[in-house]
């Protein structure tokens, strides 16, 4: 094809077949082709995108949604959102949308799908990850340390007498998720504690779908004849789901069990009595990220 035709696929324009649209998209992404979009020193936005699952985690979300707002207006930046799907879905719509915000730079909170990631990097702008780390795809990145806040969160455990101690939250989830689980097992392991069964519940989605988690965990209130002294928690949010389950049951809490999630967030903190739980500095991530896109777009000093 000509290189007009190329051009024109490239900007999204229309007057182009579809056959011939989807011939040059595959070829740009068989050979690797990105826009090298060099954001201009009046572009003050900023663009905050997740993939919808985590979006629909609608209190995590919302919090580190508010913080990133917060630190974003403090360097005078404004703010649009996006889908990570868009990039895959429509992905002449998604840049035309990131051009026209006179967007600057991208920053991704949570983990996205590789490929999806790749799409997303093809904007050609800078790009600073929250919360997940890109191996095929490799960004600046603030994440917290997930296996180390397990290690924390067995040693205090065991040192305030816990000796049957329990995972509440699916490794699928999330790539936190997946830490968290995996650096609890490791530490159990390393420390001689035998993690009995049953006393991980594997199959617990916080935030997607609360009534399917609530009837996940009567049904394994129902299959256990007893229950760990205490839960590890992928979150805050399922452990707050947990605790409303269990009272609900005549389990209380943390009397008959306790409970210690990860994220310090507000929810945690408000319930009664006051969930305990890991800080994992998400206000300094997402502060950190800010200020690196900041550096990027070299528009402070």
């Amino acid at each position: 094809v000509s290189i007009n035709t190329v051009s024109m696929v490239l900007r999204g324009m229309s007057g182009i077949s579809a056959p011939t649209r989807e011939r040059v998209r595959r070829a740009a992404e068989e050979m690797g082709y990105r826009r090298q979009l060099k954001p201009a020193a009046t572009k003050q936005s900023l663009c905050l995108v997740s993939a919808e699952r985590h979006r629909r985690d609608s209190y995590s979300y919302t919090e580190f949604n508010r913080i990133f707002m917060s630190y974003a207006a403090a360097h005078e930046f404004s703010v649009v959102t996006a889908e990570a799907e868009q990039f895959r879905d429509d992905p002449e719509g998604a840049q035309r949308r990131i051009e026209e915000a006179g967007v600057g730079g991208i920053l991704t909170l949570g983990d996205i799908d590789e490929t999806l990631f790749s799409r997303l990097r093809r904007c050609g702008l800078p790009i600073v990850s929250v919360g997940a780390r890109y191996y095929r795809e490799p960004v600046c990145t603030f994440t917290e340390d997930n296996e180390m806040a397990a290690h924390q969160v067995v040693h205090a455990l065991m040192e305030r007498g816990f000796t049957r101690i329990g995972f509440a939250g699916s490794p699928l989830f999330s790539a936190a998720f997946s830490e968290r689980y995996f650096g609890f097992r490791q530490s159990c392991y390393r420390a001689g504690l035998a993690v009995q069964e049953g006393d991980e519940w594997l199959d617990l989605l916080p935030g997607i779908d609360s009534e399917e988690t609530e009837n996940s965990i009567l049904r394994h209130l129902e299959q256990n004849k007893s229950l760990p002294e205490v839960f590890f928690c992928g979150n805050d949010l399922l452990a707050v789901t947990l605790a409303k389950v269990l009272r609900r049951a005549g389990v209380r809490v943390p009397e008959d069990i306790s409970l210690i999630g990860v994220d310090f967030n507000q929810l945690g903190q408000l319930a009664e009595p006051r969930l305990t739980t890991v800080d994992i500095g998400c206000s300094r991530q997402v502060e950190a990220a800010v200020e690196q896109l900041a550096d990027d777009l070299t528009l402070f000093q």
